[in-house]
C-alpha cells in the first residue's frame, strides 16, 4: 500500500466556505509514490479528530499559506503583518508536536517551515523588508512559480544536503516572513545569500522545513522532487 501523507488544508470563508489547497502539493506527493489525504483545518480543532489523523497518516505535509499569528511566538504584530488564522496555527502546531512524539515525519513548506519552528519554541521575522536590513528580494513574481530565483547554501552533512545531493542549490521564493530564532532541538541547515534561514531540520531526523516551494519545481527539477520522496519513504 502507498504511504498516506496528510496535508492540512486552508479555509476560505466566503458565502460558500471552501477547503483550499493547491493541487501542486497533491501532485508532488502522488509523483513521489504517496497517497495524499486532505485534512480540513476546521475538523482539526477537535482533539479526537487530530488523534485520528495522527493514527491514519504515515507522515504529514504542512503547506504554504498566510502569516503565523505573532502571539504564538511571544510578539505583538507590526504594521506589515499579513492575514493570519489562529485556527490553522493551532491545528498545525498541535499536529507538529503530535507527529514528533509519534516519530512520524513532517515536511514543512514555506509557512509550514515557520509553523514547525514556532511549534517548538522558535520565533519569526514578521516582515523581512521591514526588519532585515540588506536583505535580498524573497518575493518573486507569481506569474511563473517554477522559475528559480535565488541561491541557497546547505549545511554539509545535514539531512537536507543528503536529500538534495550537494550544498549549493537554487530555489524559488514567495515569502515575506522567515525563521528568526531557531527552535531548540532544531538546526538551521540552509541560508539565502543574505543570511535568511531557508531550511531547518530536527535532531531526530523526522522533521524538515524548507522556505521555498518545491511543489512548483519538482516536475522540472529532480533535486526538488527528492524532498517529497524523502517524506514518502520516511512514512512507510
Amino acid at each position: 500500500m502507498k504511504p498516506v501523507i496528510g496535508i492540512v488544508t486552508g479555509q476560505a470563508n466566503g458565502v460558500v466556505p471552501q477547503v483550499v489547497l493547491s493541487s501542486a502539493y497533491v501532485r508532488a506527493i502522488e509523483r513521489a509514490g504517496g497517497l495524499a489525504l486532505l485534512l480540513p483545518v476546521s475538523a482539526g480543532a477537535d482533539s479526537e479528530v487530530l488523534e485520528q489523523w495522527l493514527t491514519l497518516c504515515g507522515g504529514f505535509l504542512l503547506s504554504g499559506g498566510g502569516d503565523v499569528a505573532p502571539a504564538y511566538y511571544g510578539q505583538s504584530p507590526i504594521p506589515q503583518i499579513g492575514a493570519t488564522s489562529r485556527l490553522r496555527d493551532s491545528v498545525e502546531i498541535s499536529l507538529c508536536r503530535g507527529a514528533q512524539q509519534m516519530g512520524k515525519p513532517v515536511l514543512g513548506i514555506c509557512r509550514g517551515a515557520q509553523v514547525m519552528n514556532v511549534a517548538f519554541g522558535g520565533t519569526l521575522w514578521q516582515d523581512i523588508p521591514a526588519q532585515c536590513r540588506g536583505s535580498i528580494c524573497h518575493t518573486q513574481s507569481q506569474e511563473n512559480r517554477s522559475e528559480l530565483f535565488h541561491s541557497i547554501g546547505i549545511a554539509p552533512g545535514s539531512i537536507l544536503a543528503g536529500i538534495m545531493g550537494n550544498t549549493r542549490q537554487e530555489c524559488n521564493s514567495f515569502h515575506h516572513q522567515a525563521i528568526r530564532d531557531v527552535a531548540a532541538g532544531f538546526m538551521a541547515v540552509a541560508h539565502a545569500p543574505d543570511g535568511i534561514v531557508e531550511a531547518v531540520e530536527d535532531e531526530k531526523g523526522c522533521m524538515l522545513g524548507v522556505q521555498w516551494h518545491p511543489e512548483n519545481l519538482e516536475a522540472q527539477f529532480p533535486v526538488h522532487a527528492a524532498l517529497f520522496r524523502w517524506l514518502v519513504e520516511k512514512s512507510k
